[in-house]
């Protein structure tokens, strides 16, 4: 009998919450999915990220040239800081150089497809 009784105030509890939660649904406004495709921002275009991405390879390849400028005119002597800024220069630029490979290949796939 008990059983019962508990089982039944279950039933009506976990109704009571499910009206609740549709009411709660229904008052809540979803975004229109085609306005935020015309509404894009400078930070999430893809125009954006690419250009961060170049300026930010183009900073490390331009502080690598000071730091081989000041070792070759004597104003410093480190060397190691300035093979390092080489380095991590040279390594930017190749993985910028495979990222754009990859969006040409993406690019000639997709124009491959049947339409």
């Amino acid at each position: 009998m008990i059983d019962s009784v508990s089982n039944l105030a279950a039933q009506q509890l976990f109704k009571t919450n499910q009206l609740e939660h549709a009411k709660k649904l229904q008052s809540v406004e979803f975004p229109n999915p085609t306005e935020s495709l015309n509404r894009t921002s400078d930070a999430k275009s893809f125009e954006g990220i690419v250009g961060k991405f170049i300026g930010e390879v183009d900073a490390k390849h331009k502080v690598a040239a000071a730091e081989s400028n000041k070792v070759l005119l004597g104003e410093a002597d480190n060397v190691h800081q300035a093979m390092i800024a080489s380095q991590e220069a040279g390594v930017a630029f190749n993985m910028m150089v495979e990222v754009r490979n990859k969006l040409v290949q993406s690019y000639q796939e997709l124009m491959k497809m049947p339409v």
